[in-house]
């Protein structure tokens, strides 16, 4: 499959969570009131929004990142990393009475499963304000990510100013809370299995791609495990086979899904090269850790 002539850099505006995340490495996931001996601690950077801004930056895009970090050591971390990664942080700003997300992770050594915990902060207390003063610049993007681990009302601000200016938004469906409400319209929906028929309100996967084309979104890719990706444009459903790579993690995968499959649909207005745009740095990313540093670039990419 080959790529178009020119892969531009375009402008993407992301919308979301920082997180530093902070992981025990261990041979199994510890249960209720037990206590354990774990492996290696290892501190990364990560959230949902972040990981997506910077699989944009790596990718050649000029990015604009937009949330909210605490007066804390983390918050000054999360600024520094974000910026040698040459994203645009000027509204990433501080809440003087807030503290930066954490993630705690336990990671089994040897499958690779997680458990995490996030806490209340700054992801979740940022005010719609914040969208509005953004607006020219969503205004001016040719794409704009979000996610739902932020607050709800910044969400619905994040949909109206979207399709006000009649903008491609692309949603990372996770996590799932219900009820929550969907955009009129999205470019792309990216979910999980799971988390798809939870969305929809549906049985199957199947109902469930087409509940959410009813809804409004014009082209969605679910991953199925770790075997494949289900992708509709509401014409058909196909699915793309996701290539067996060296697997260590899955934290970032499928921000890295949902930022090259964005990205490819918007270079080529074709969602199965889009779906294996995404299938090829989901794969990538689970060779690595770290659910930041896991985003590859586009001279890794064989697209």
């Amino acid at each position: 499959m080959s790529s178009p002539n020119k892969w531009p850099s375009l402008r993407v505006v992301v919308i979301g969570t920082y997180n530093t995340n902070l992981v025990i490495w261990c041979d199994a996931i510890p249960v209720k009131g037990q206590s354990i001996l774990g492996g290696d601690f290892e501190m990364f950077c990560g959230g949902k929004g972040a990981n997506c801004a910077v699989a944009a930056a790596r990718a050649g895009c000029r990015v604009k990142f937009v949330g909210a970090h605490g007066p804390d050591t983390f918050g000054k971390m999360a600024r520094e990393r974000l910026d040698a990664e040459g994203i645009d942080i000027s509204d990433f700003v501080e809440l003087p009475a807030s503290k930066t997300g954490v993630g705690m992770f336990f990671q089994e050594r040897k499958t690779a499963a997680h458990a995490a915990l996030a806490s209340s902060s700054a992801n979740n207390q940022f005010s719609p304000a914040l969208v509005r003063k953004v607006e020219p610049a969503i205004r001016e993007s040719d794409l704009v990510f979000t996610h739902f681990a932020i607050s709800s009302s910044v969400l619905l601000e994040i949909y109206r100013i979207c399709q006000r200016h009649r903008k491609r938004l692309v949603v990372h469906a996770e996590p799932v809370k219900t009820p929550i409400e969907l955009p009129k319209s999205c470019y792309l929906m990216v979910a999980n299995d799971f988390e798809a028929p939870l969305l929809a309100g549906s049985d199957d996967l199947k109902s469930a791609v087409q509940k959410l084309h009813r809804l409004g979104v014009q082209n969605v890719i679910i991953k199925e495990e770790h075997r494949s990706l289900v992708f509709s444009d509401g014409t058909r459903l196909r699915a793309q086979p996701i290539p067996e790579a060296p697997f260590i993690q899955d934290a970032g995968s499928m921000e890295c899904l949902a930022t090259w499959a964005g990205l490819g649909l918007a270079v080529s207005g074709d969602l199965a090269y889009a779906t294996y745009v995404g299938v090829q740095a989901l794969a990538f990313s689970f060779s690595r850790r770290g659910a930041l540093d896991s985003a590859p670039y586009l001279s890794e990419l064989a697209i």
